[in-house]
């Protein structure tokens, strides 16, 4: 009878994954993954049956963290772009709390060893993060741009805000609000 999977192992291989992939990219070995977790490649293996399997849990399990911090609940009493700016905070903190994820993530969205199937899943679970920001710019930014402004420069602006952030700490809350303010004005119809 084969033992029970560990929990602990399977976390340390995605740790490691994550801390690699962000660092070297997606072409970082099995091997060094393996080790970096503390197991050996066949136990890397047992885990995951290939490299692009660890690979696309890795892009899952990312996306899901990311999701959760986006859903907590919003104040419905408040301005649309009030509660933007609230989106816009909870993924800025996120990405700040979350280097290594954020930069492993990056890595991931450009792979082709992401599936179709797992991009379409994140897509789902980030579903109703993206229906609040359009609620927020519907009448705000032109309708046929709105994909476009958050799935390109939402995400684009948050990251070079969060690096800017990381860089010059003490002025997280003026770069903060400047990225805001240059996301809002610059969606403007």
């Amino acid at each position: 009878m084969a033992r029970p999977l560990s929990e602990e192992k399977r976390a340390a291989l995605l740790e490691a994954a994550s801390d690699l992939v962000a660092n070297l990219g997606t072409g970082a070995s099995t091997a060094k993954i393996a080790q970096a977790a503390g197991v050996s490649e066949g136990t890397l293996f047992t885990y995951f049956p290939t490299k692009d399997d660890l690979l696309n849990q890795l892009f899952v399990e990312i996306e899901a963290k990311l999701a959760t911090t986006m859903l907590a609940p919003y104040p419905v009493d408040v301005s649309p772009r009030d509660q933007l700016c609230l989106v816009w905070n909870r993924l800025i903190d996120w990405g700040l709390a979350h280097s290594t994820s954020r930069k492993a993530l990056r890595q991931l969205k450009v792979s082709d060893r992401v599936t179709a199937e797992s991009r379409s899943r994140c897509h789902a679970m980030l579903r109703d993060a993206r229906a609040i920001v359009e609620r927020c710019l519907s009448g705000h930014a032109a309708p046929d741009r709105v994909a476009f402004y958050i799935d390109t420069i939402l995400f684009d602006l948050a990251d070079i805000t969060i690096n800017a952030i990381a860089s010059t700490p003490k002025e997280d809350k003026a770069i903060r609000q400047a990225g805001f303010d240059l996301f809002w004005n610059g969606s403007a119809a």
